[in-house]
């Protein structure tokens, strides 16, 4: 399970990565639709509904990652980062809704992001170090 947990923690990261870019593309596409004077709800759902869509999944991996690390043992500090990070998730979903109604809510959308981008991937970054630490320790000398 700890493989499980190292590989997730990847994909994970590699998702919020994506979310990110769509969410650059959905900035560009109706900044494109504003030069055009074509700009309506439809054409900004066009530009931005893959980055809308996508952010449930990316919250729904994050769910299944925290899972994960529950099963995998990883120890108490990484299931209470994993948690965080959950929880962040969760939060990312309520500045979206509440940020359309309220634009100064919405600043923090993207504040929240950066958060978990930085989570995400020093929760990859740091157990993929340990994992190839711990074999070469655990090998007699």
């Amino acid at each position: 399970m700890q493989a499980v947990y190292k590989y997730w923690a990847w994909i994970v990261f590699v998702a919020v990565c994506l979310q990110i870019g769509f969410a650059g593309y959905g900035a560009f596409y109706v900044a494109n639709k504003v030069d055009d004077g074509t700009v309506d709800q439809d054409q900004f759902e066009d530009g931005f509904g893959l980055h809308m869509g996508f952010g449930y999944l990316v919250v729904l991996l994050i769910l299944i990652f925290l899972l994960i690390a529950f099963a995998a043992k990883v120890g108490r500090q990484r299931i209470i980062r994993n948690a965080v990070l959950f929880g962040l998730g969760i939060l990312q979903i309520l500045l979206a809704w509440f940020g359309s109604g309220a634009p100064v809510i919405g600043f923090f959308h993207p504040v929240n992001a950066l958060l978990i981008f930085g989570l995400s991937g020093s929760l990859a970054w740091t157990y993929w170090q340990q994992s190839k630490v711990a074999p070469a320790a655990s090998q007699p000398v």
